[in-house]
């Protein structure tokens, strides 16, 4: 759901505050509207008040909603990957944990959170 964020501030030797706008989340760019009388700021249904200007949406600034992490591709939830080491002496299990993040148990995963051996099991 869109929402519209207000900053409010005074500037030196003004009786009325300075307002400036954000629109943020939704997919629909900002807008203005009339409605019944009323002024809007939409998405979000912000209402002006009397006193207020309307803005110029050229103004109003809009942060669009970003979708989570993509899925990741042909990985098999159940599944567990062997993948052998650099030197080729040992072998790490890499799998989905319950988040939907790829974990391995070697050494290098536990200090940086990623590791060669989660990409080699991410490559086509």
């Amino acid at each position: 759901m869109s929402k519209v964020l207000v900053n409010e501030y005074y500037m030196h030797g003004m009786d009325k505050p300075k307002r400036s706008y954000a629109v943020k989340g939704g997919l629909i760019p900002p807008f203005t509207m009339t409605c019944n009388g009323e002024r809007y700021i939409m998405p979000g249904w912000y209402k002006l008040s009397k006193d207020e200007d309307m803005p110029n949406i050229k103004d109003i600034a809009y942060y669009p909603y970003k979708p989570k992490k993509e899925p990741l591709p042909n990985i098999d939830s159940n599944k567990v990957y062997k993948v052998k080491s650099s030197k080729g002496d040992k072998e790490y299990l890499v799998q989905m944990d319950s988040s939907g993040s790829m974990v391995c148990e070697c050494p290098g995963y536990q200090f940086r959170r990623s590791c060669r051996h989660i990409k080699t099991v991410l490559q086509p």
